[in-house]
């Protein structure tokens, strides 16, 4: 066979002739070789080649070269291109010389070219002529021109004919217009009729129609479908929409795939878009990338996302730039930022100016951390009345250790009911201390029952005293022998000494003197003076009680003796109890006072849906 390929060289030799060299020309600009393109172009189009004139204008206009484009629109239309005119309209029209766009439109419309009439309505809408807009966009419409019906319903929508607008938005999605489809999309989601909405944003999702790949990401992740979310944005964002990008990154970062997420906040970045300059910054600070950080931070903060200028504020409190800090931390408050309030307060309690920090601090009265830290500061200072007044709002503030120092401080001034209630609500959170100050205060205002219930919870979580304590109850309230001694056994196995004295009480004054002398021995084995005392007057009584049976047999002397013994008052009804004795607790340590970054900002998700696309489509296709 022979080769069909061309060469530059063979097109070159080819025939003058200008339909052949309109051939050679279009040959030549498929290659790439424009500038030999448009001489062969020229050359046909001087001996009358309609096409090439018409080529010849496309070329100049897709080059910026309007005035030449115009020149072989013109010529080409002379020649007997009627379609040229349109092209010479919408020339005019981007040059805003709209009365002669409509001239060369108007002949465009005499044959035929539903675009002319689109682009002569656009123009007449520019020119604000909305009622001849409107007459002429309605014959395109009646032609089923999906364009046409995407101008006329935007024009309506600005004129407030929304139900019109609607309408024709519906007419121009059976035509298959995306651009009604996507404003028909918005409608529906206006109307609260998502399945509507979600089913034509599919479908422009299939085309890549951007506004509607977001809202419908949007919409899936209003609904915590963030798998299909994701897939939605990605498409938009790959296709370069910088919200998509952003809040595909803004997913990826709370899914912890830092990667993704990076690139797509910086894909957002690079089109300037500042929320994604603020969550990227707070993600290298997560990531200990504080350098980055806090350069993003410097834009977004420059930008006026005053959480950035916060967290500025808080990288240089770390890094002891505490006067810049300063500054940015006042910066963020004059824009109402009320976590740079306590952070300055923070930076002024490290730097040891506690007044400052107490003047700060003040300025958020409602809040939990401030309150505990302003209480914590008066009860260092020893300011009994400052300390209750902030623990007590600490406390009302659903703060359990500040309720308990709070009860603390009203029991050692001698506020029985206050510290009662504090202890209470403590109690009630758990707290084992604030349930053994509890048991101890039932028990001396003779609440044995309230007692007991509050002591029994530290008892089986092992604390000592409140193990004695229960015995003591069960032992003069209850008289309940066995559960005393269940309880004093526990505690004595924690050496409590006062539970032994008290086990050989128990038994001593049932007479059951054998065990009595069994825990009276032990206790004297263990140092207990006082079991040391019980347990001669034990030996006492038993001695009276062996010399009573001789005597009555008149054994010897033991009358005389028994005559001798003298009776004596043995204090043996008095329980004994131990030292107060708390539960122990993990050794808090002194709050750190660093800067507080603002992670979240809360965004309105239905207010950052796209509207209504209301930028009238030109029509530049023959």
């Amino acid at each position: 066979m022979r080769s069909t390929m061309f060469t530059i060289k063979g097109i070159r030799e080819i025939s003058s002739d200008p339909n052949v060299a309109h051939t050679q020309a279009v040959l030549l600009y498929k290659l790439g070789k424009t500038e030999a393109a448009i001489k062969k172009y020229e050359e046909a189009a001087s001996e009358g080649n309609v096409k090439s004139q018409y080529a010849l204008g496309t070329i100049f206009e897709d080059m910026g070269e309007l005035e030449e484009a115009e020149r072989w629109y013109k010529i080409a239309y002379k020649s007997g291109k009627d379609e040229a005119a349109l092209d010479i309209g919408n020339i005019k029209f981007s040059e805003e010389d709209y009365q002669y766009a409509l001239y060369w439109y108007d002949k465009a419309v005499e044959i035929g070219l539903l675009a002319a009439r689109n682009n002569m309505g656009v123009t007449y809408y520019v020119l604000k002529n909305y009622d001849k807009a409107e007459a002429i966009l309605l014959d395109a419409v009646e032609h089923d021109y999906g364009k046409a019906c995407y101008n006329l319903g935007v024009l309506y929508n600005m004129l407030g004919r929304e139900e019109e607008a609607f309408e024709i938005f519906k007419k121009g999605s059976r035509c298959e217009d995306h651009d009604c489809m996507y404003n028909l999309a918005v409608f529906y989601t206006q109307m609260g009729e998502r399945k509507e909405a979600i089913d034509l944003y599919k479908q422009l999702y299939k085309v890549g129609y951007n506004e509607a790949c977001f809202n419908l990401g949007m919409l899936m992740e209003m609904e915590g479908n963030l798998d299909e979310a994701e897939r939605y944005y990605k498409k938009s964002a790959d296709n370069g929409d910088m919200k998509s990008q952003y809040r595909l990154a803004y997913i990826y970062d709370r899914e912890e795939d830092l990667d993704d997420a990076i690139e797509y906040y910086e894909r957002a970045i690079s089109q300037e878009h500042v929320m994604s300059k603020f969550r990227l910054a707070n993600l290298f600070n997560k990531e200990g990338n504080i350098v980055d950080a806090k350069e993003l931070y410097e834009e977004a903060s420059e930008a006026g996302i005053i959480e950035a200028t916060n967290n500025l504020g808080g990288i240089c409190f770390e890094q002891r730039e505490y006067a810049r800090a300063v500054e940015l931390f006042k910066d963020a408050i004059d824009m109402k930022c009320r976590p740079a309030i306590e952070n300055l307060g923070d930076l002024y309690m490290e730097t040891g100016a506690i007044d400052s920090a107490i003047s700060y601090f003040e300025k958020l009265p409602g809040k939990l951390s401030c309150q505990i830290k302003l209480a914590k500061i008066y009860d260092d200072r020893e300011d009994i009345e400052g300390s209750i007044t902030w623990y007590k709002k600490a406390a009302e503030n659903g703060d359990i250790p500040s309720a308990y120092r709070l009860a603390c401080i009203y029991e050692d001034l001698g506020n029985i009911r206050g510290s009662i209630k504090y202890f209470e609500q403590a109690a009630a959170a758990n707290h084992l201390n604030a349930m053994v100050h509890l048991g101890r205060i039932y028990y001396y205002e003779g609440m044995y029952d309230e007692s007991k219930n509050r002591f029994r919870v530290p008892a089986q979580e092992g604390n000592t005293y409140c193990q004695h304590m229960m015995g003591v109850i069960s032992d003069i309230s209850d008289e309940n022998i066995e559960e005393a001694t269940r309880w004093y056994e526990k505690a004595k196995l924690n050496n409590c000494i006062e539970s032994v004295e008290n086990l050989g009480r128990l038994y001593y004054k049932r007479n059951d003197f054998n065990r009595a002398e069994e825990y009276y021995k032990e206790g004297v084995e263990r140092g207990s003076r006082k079991c040391a005392y019980m347990l001669g007057c034990l030996y006492y009584k038993k001695s009276n009680l062996i010399f009573e049976k001789l005597a009555k047999k008149e054994f010897e002397n033991a009358p005389e003796i028994l005559g001798d013994m003298k009776g004596i008052d043995i204090a043996v009804s008095d329980v004994q109890l131990p030292a107060f004795e708390l539960c122990p607790v993990e050794v808090v340590e002194e709050p750190e006072y660093v800067p507080g970054y603002i992670i979240n900002i809360k965004e309105d998700l239905e207010g950052m849906l796209e509207g209504f696309r209301d930028d009238m489509v030109f029509d530049d296709e023959n």
